[in-house]
């Protein structure tokens, strides 16, 4: 196991203090942060792992941030709203969020997954924040967990602002044909014609999608993904 004995003990009470609410159900708790290889090897059925916590987690996270979002920017679009959302649940910053509550060190995590160093992957820091979201909802109500997310989330949101998408703009294209099950987009970069920095185009599905140039070559594939989300957006 991840977590376990006295030491376990204080990483759930630290948890807790940096969550600024302790559980009333340490049960609920507990299954949060139980991956399913140390249910497995609990002799627990795999619904008594965070996998079901995570998925109600998840619907409360994307509501909590849509709504957290909604006020911030009221005079921006559906679309850069639909992208702020997707970065801020994404899980290298569901990941970052974990490891900043110290996470990693509350999962139980099966022999085999801990010596695999699972207590530091992102997907399963993700999993288990979404889960921890989801406990925290049964454990205190909508109002307490949408207030975490606020707590979690609000400063970073308010210091990084709308950067995040001129920042990240290949990552959320990515995203975006991976929820839907399309191929991930195909980049075409070259030298400017005049020297000067590098020219990209955006294939979707053999389409050109969006074209962008910038100073290197990894600003000109932003500025080609870019282009291809407000397309996309646009509808």
């Amino acid at each position: 196991m991840g977590a376990s004995g006295r030491s376990g003990s204080r990483s759930m009470d630290a948890l807790q203090a940096n969550l600024g609410r302790f559980f009333r159900d340490a049960s609920l708790l507990k299954q949060a942060l139980t991956h399913p290889s140390a249910a497995a090897e609990e002799g627990l059925p795999r619904i008594r792992s965070y996998e079901r916590l995570e998925f109600l987690g998840d619907a409360l996270l994307g509501f909590a941030l849509a709504e957290l979002l909604f006020d911030r920017y009221p005079q921006e679009e559906e679309g850069v709203l639909s992208r702020l959302r997707a970065y801020w649940a994404s899980q290298p910053v569901l990941a970052e969020v974990a490891r900043g509550l110290g996470l990693q060190a509350c999962i139980g995590l099966g022999v085999g997954e801990s010596k695999d160093g699972g207590a530091e992957k992102d997907r399963i820091l993700a999993s288990a924040l979404e889960a921890l979201l989801g406990a925290l909802y049964l454990d205190a109500g909508l109002k307490p967990a949408t207030a975490l997310v606020r707590k979690l989330w609000g400063p970073a949101i308010r210091r990084q602002g709308l950067a995040v998408l001129l920042e990240d703009a290949k990552t959320t294209l990515q995203e975006r044909r991976q929820a839907v099950g399309l191929p991930l987009p195909v980049y075409q970069s070259e030298p400017a014609p005049d020297g000067a920095g590098f020219t990209c185009t955006v294939l979707l599905d053999g389409e050109v999608s969006g074209r962008g140039s910038g100073p290197t070559r990894k600003a000109a594939e932003q500025a080609a993904a870019r282009e291809a989300l407000s397309a996309l957006d646009r509808g």
